[in-house]
């Protein structure tokens, strides 16, 4: 769902790499536990496709 809202909005779509999900897995950790999205969204950046 996150990719199609993204899509719609006219962001360019994101897909988590199999071997990076403990990497998305902890940022949302962090994201939960810190109510900080910080590190979320610099690994997010990284994951964008084109």
């Amino acid at each position: 769902m996150m990719v199609g809202e993204l899509m719609q909005h006219g962001y360019e779509s994101v897909s988590v790499p199999y071997a990076r999900q403990l990497e998305f897995n902890e940022a949302l950790d962090v994201l939960f536990r810190a109510d900080d999205a910080t590190e979320l969204m610099v690994f997010l950046t990284t994951c964008v496709t084109r």
